[in-house]
């Protein structure tokens, strides 16, 4: 009797511990849920702050165009189209996005490229997902205790739904323990990320060459307008102040793809 008794008392100490490990994987399961959704909030930040910056450079396309096929070459018009041109790259870059793009007017949210440094709310939810698991272990030991002190009089039967939390918690364990599946799920999303990482760089060496294009284009014009001015000392400064200014946006093209260029971006000059 004692032997039975023995062996039961076992056999629910095992249940107990089967069902505390499926908790912790659960709780575990969670905070990388929320470490994937805090992920795509930023990515979702950064897609829309490039998007931006594009659109804005479309934008300053379409201007310089029309001031190529006017002939024109206003030296004031061509410093602010280069100022607004660099606050562009430095917003796709994630650099002094704010200050820069509320001088060009374009209200686009910021964000940081290099890995936001704000506070982060997976580690957050990755303490509270050990706190959580705590009281979990806490309350395994006491009911293991609690049940070691049950009467010889007691039904010693396990239930039924103890079997199939036990035999679930099994199932789990398995799936876990398959290295030749888990293996092929983290050889496709090494390979989806990989394509995804590609792309992305992709775009942004497309973006840095136009907006470097662009300012060479503004380069161009205000040694136009700095030949144009050479009997004018107000305008000469204007254009000279111009040409400087094409030379910054250059400038911001190269630190940008500098940045860019610590994940795998290279830019051609």
């Amino acid at each position: 009797m004692t032997t039975v008794l023995a062996e039961s008392r076992a056999q629910r100490e095992k249940q107990v511990q089967e069902r505390a490990e499926a908790k912790l994987r659960a709780a575990r399961s969670a905070v990388e849920t929320l470490k994937q959704s805090a992920s795509a909030a930023a990515d979702d930040a950064k897609a829309q702050r490039k998007a931006s910056a594009k659109q804005k450079v479309e934008q300053l396309k379409a201007r310089i165009r029309m001031l190529q096929m006017s002939g024109s070459a206003d030296p004031k018009l061509l410093a602010q189209l280069a100022r607004e041109l660099k606050a562009a790259v430095k917003m796709y870059g994630g650099g002094d996005a704010g200050g820069g793009l509320a001088a060009a007017a374009s209200g686009a949210p910021t964000a940081t490229l290099q890995g936001e440094t704000a506070s982060d709310p997976a580690a957050a939810a990755d303490t509270g997902a050990e706190v959580a698991a705590a009281p979990d272990a806490a309350s395994t030991e006491t009911a293991s205790a609690a049940e070691g002190q049950k009467e010889p009089g007691v039904d010693q039967t396990q239930s039924e739904g103890e079997k199939s939390e036990g035999e679930k918690s099994d199932g789990a364990a398995k799936a876990d323990a398959n290295p030749y599946r888990r293996m092929a799920e983290e050889a496709q999303a090494r390979s989806l990320e990989q394509a995804r990482r590609s792309a992305a760089q992709q775009e942004d060496r497309d973006f840095l060459r136009e907006v470097r294009d662009l300012a060479n284009q503004i380069k161009t014009l205000a040694k136009r307008a700095q030949q144009q001015a050479s009997s004018n000392p107000a305008q000469t400064r204007q254009a000279d102040e111009a040409d400087q200014a094409a030379a910054e946006a250059l400038r911001a093209v190269e630190t940008a793809g500098r940045e860019l260029g610590a994940a795998g971006v290279s830019l051609s000059v």
